[in-house]
């Protein structure tokens, strides 16, 4: 049983990555009874060699080799925004999404802005008609009506078919209009080339970024494949940057998979280097200190 979904995994994933908006599937039809579904469990921190330098190019952050690079990083300003406002991704499907929230509640930290309140997380005292509120980002409140009708939550999440076919998660450019879109200064840039001048120019950027103070956000769009059998984009933000490793620290939203991880950043980069649909994946800058 454990070859047969493990062959169903590296098979159908393209399907149910959580950034391949523009990959679609028919679905098969689901037995109404779930207790005789087949249950995929991708592991968790099973890293394979990377497909781009033959090389384990991950480290997971919370391993005596992952803290040592975190006390000798540079570069790494960021992490201690993001991590504060870290939250992983509620679906499977929704890692856009998640690293929007934690983008959206670190600017709003950094310039003394209110989030707007948590109709999930507040406590609602019928009978002094009183609101104790939770004023924060979530996977909820993302979809207002500032996204209404530009991104359909059940479309991302999986529930509900596009011409019937499934069309799950976010693309680049669809996660950065949506930034725009809640207020954020956000910008995209695709790796159509993996050139050694396009990632040394890469590696600048992330010390310019991740430098003290921090100004600019990076959210990276990448195949999974880079750390794990698995072939699908993936949404994570990046928080730290080692000199002495090469390597780059993503707070990973899916920590059911992975924990945070190191990764390389030419492996990083080559694996920002490949397809979604007809354009290549890259990365969001997101001004830290600008929201309307």
């Amino acid at each position: 049983m454990r070859k047969r979904n493990l062959f169903f995994i590296l098979s159908t994933f393209v399907i149910v990555s959580c950034s391949l908006g523009s990959t679609t599937s028919s679905g098969n039809s689901i037995n109404p009874d779930p207790s005789s579904w087949i249950v995929n469990d991708y592991g968790y921190a099973k890293y394979t060699v990377s497909p781009y330098s033959d090389t384990l190019a991950a480290t997971a952050y919370n391993t005596p080799d992952g803290i040592a690079k975190f006390s000798e990083a540079h570069y790494k300003n960021a992490f201690y925004t993001l991590s504060t406002h870290y939250s992983p991704q509620d679906n499977i499907l929704s890692c856009g999404i998640a690293s929007a929230v934690i983008m959206l509640n670190a600017v709003y930290a950094n310039i003394n802005k209110q989030p707007p309140i948590s109709k999930t997380g507040s406590w609602y005292i019928p009978e002094d008609k009183t609101i104790e509120g939770n004023f924060t980002w979530t996977e909820q409140n993302f979809f207002n009506d500032k996204v209404n009708g530009y991104l359909d939550q059940d479309v991302i999440y999986g529930k509900k078919k596009v011409d019937g076919k499934y069309v799950v998660g976010v693309t680049l450019d669809q996660l950065t209009e949506a930034l725009k879109l809640q207020g954020l200064d956000a910008s995209s840039v695709h790796a159509d080339t993996a050139t050694d001048i396009d990632i040394k120019a890469f590696r600048d950027l992330l010390k310019q970024s991740l430098a003290a103070p921090t100004t600019k956000y990076m959210l990276v769009n990448y195949n999974l494949n880079v750390m794990s059998a698995l072939n699908g984009g993936h949404f994570s933000p990046i928080a730290a940057y080692d000199e002495i490793s090469d390597t780059v620290l993503i707070l990973d939203t899916w920590n059911a998979f992975v924990p945070w991880t190191w990764v390389k950043v030419y492996d990083l980069y080559k694996s920002m280097n490949t397809l979604d649909g007809d354009v290549y994946r890259g990365y969001i800058l997101v001004n830290a200190n600008m929201a309307t």
